[in-house]
């Protein structure tokens, strides 16, 4: 956890701003919470509360200015958090280790690449409330073991505590949980067969979906509704949650095959060996294993299974990762040769961790240059009204202008023309050069409209804002082009919907 702890805070602390091409969002919330007590952009609350909590305490302790303490707040939690999914982690796996007769040998190993793994290590700064999401479902994966072993009060109530937890950090981690938990009572329920005690089942299940119904009620009312009616979609019409997407720049076609097939079939080899030990072994498994890593497992395949598009994919495989972990570490004990467990552990840890050098080697990187950044912060001299101004940006540039302008922001496919009417004044930036994070897609997809929307695929978030030949522009440096667009372009007033229309 030290080591994990370490690693996030050189990529957070190797730039002067937030790693990733999320990374200005959760200062924007922060700063939005203790300046005006509400979120800026409707979201599940949890982690921006923190953020806000720590950087009102480092500013009133540490004396910090306004802006700096939300940096420091942001880079510090984002450190700090994460890595304390290894601990519950390590806790279950152990108690696996312990019947065998093992060491720690196997729990340290899920531990370390349940906080030091590169896909979770490439989350800093990015993904925050996934990160922290995290932790709540190790701790309700080995909370919910503990208590269908030994079914107590505190123990119920633990897991009662992660589902309200989970409910107020990341909707899609929720719903991994949700998914968990139905596949683990089912197995349960089959494996005990005509034995279960209901009586005692029944009240902590309706508990939990109580807590679940609270949070989603909470979230509805105070907070962001279109993440509830998402997460009710997906558990009610996989079907056309699979296929809603929004576009991402992609690779060729072929390579984009490859990029869902391979993930969905590594996270396959990851957990299949253990549904076969759980039915091999399934007359002399204690109940709580079996249910526990069966339900996991079948969570991961539900997740990475090649049925989804690109854009949930890799939010999928993310939140697939800690319970991969937990599950192969169950199938790693069960290897019943020292030297051939400690093989197969070295070759895990070895990719797992060892693959995090370029990215710990570069450092941290957000999502436009140093250059950039600073031209970004000069164009506030042009901005006389904030609150009613609009400033139309790709994703990830979008957060910082938010962050050093103070404006509303929109991203270009979701621009309208009534927007022009909403705001006194409406401005394009364009980022000329200084994009620092990978452009997926074919040559020159980092350059101004090389990545139009397709047919079917929605708007691309990635497409740079376009600024028309003849709108005012008040800045075009080495890196941004900043212009004032008096009415809405030709494009965006296509949108207007046929029943609008003359």
């Amino acid at each position: 956890m030290a080591l994990a702890v370490t690693a996030r805070a050189w990529l957070h602390f190797t730039t002067p701003y937030v790693p990733g091409i999320n990374g200005g969002y959760y200062l924007v919330q922060a700063r939005s919470l203790m300046e005006h007590g509400v979120l800026g952009i409707p979201d599940m609350p949890l982690t921006f509360y923190l953020h806000a909590a720590l950087a009102s305490l480092l500013a009133k302790v540490g004396g910090l200015a306004q802006a700096d303490a939300i940096v420091w707040a942001v880079k510090l939690g984002d450190s700090a958090w994460p890595p304390l999914a290894a601990w519950p982690v390590f806790v279950l796996v152990r108690r696996w280790a312990a019947r065998r007769g093992l060491g720690d040998g196997v729990p340290l190993a899920a531990a370390a690449l349940a906080c030091l793994a590169s896909p979770l290590i490439g989350m800093v700064g990015d993904t925050q409330k996934n990160s922290l999401a995290l932790v709540w479902l190790a701790a309700l994966a080995m909370t919910l073991h503990g208590w269908l072993d030994a079914p107590t009060r505190r123990r119920g109530a633990g897991v009662l505590g992660c589902l309200l937890l989970l409910g107020l950090t990341h909707i899609g981690v929720l719903g991994a949980a949700v998914v968990m938990l139905i596949a683990v009572m089912l197995v349960f329920v089959a494996r005990h067969g005509g034995s279960v005690n209901w009586h005692q089942l029944l009240p902590w299940m309706t508990a939990g979906a109580g807590v679940l119904g609270l949070a989603a009620v909470l979230v509805l009312w105070k907070f962001d509704p279109s993440r509830i009616h998402r997460l009710i979609t997906a558990l009610t019409n996989p079907a056309k949650f699979a296929s809603d997407s929004v576009w991402i720049p992609i690779m060729p076609r072929g390579v984009m095959i490859a990029m869902r097939l391979v993930p969905s079939a590594g996270f396959a080899l990851t957990v299949i060996p253990s549904l076969i030990i759980v039915w091999r072994q399934r007359r002399r498994l204690p109940v709580a294993d079996a249910a526990l890593v069966a339900g996991l497992a079948l969570t991961v395949l539900a997740l990475t299974g090649p049925w989804f598009r690109m854009d949930k994919m890799i939010r999928f495989n993310l939140i697939a990762m800690l319970p991969a972990v937990i599950v192969a570490a169950f199938a790693i004990l069960n290897i019943t040769t020292a030297w051939r467990r400690w093989a197969v552990l070295g070759v895990v840890l070895g990719v797992g961790i060892g693959s995090n050098a370029p990215a710990l080697q570069r450092g941290g990187r957000a999502i436009l240059s140093d250059a950039a950044m600073s031209e970004l912060q000069s164009l506030s001299q042009h901005i006389t009204q904030p609150e009613h101004t609009l400033v139309c940006a790709q994703h990830g540039p979008e957060w910082w202008s938010a962050w050093f302008l103070r404006t509303r922001i929109s991203q270009p496919g979701a621009l309208r023309p009534d927007d022009w009417q909403r705001y006194g004044e409406v401005y394009f930036l364009e980022v000329k050069s200084g994009l620092q994070m990978p452009q997926f897609g074919p040559p020159g997809a980092g350059k101004p409209g090389a990545m139009p929307p397709m047919p079917g695929m929605g708007a691309n978030p990635f497409m740079s804002a376009q600024i028309p030949p003849d709108a005012p522009v008040l800045h075009d440096g080495a890196c941004l082009k900043f212009a004032r667009i008096l009415t809405p372009p030709p494009d965006i007033l296509s949108r207007i919907p046929k029943s609008l229309t003359p």
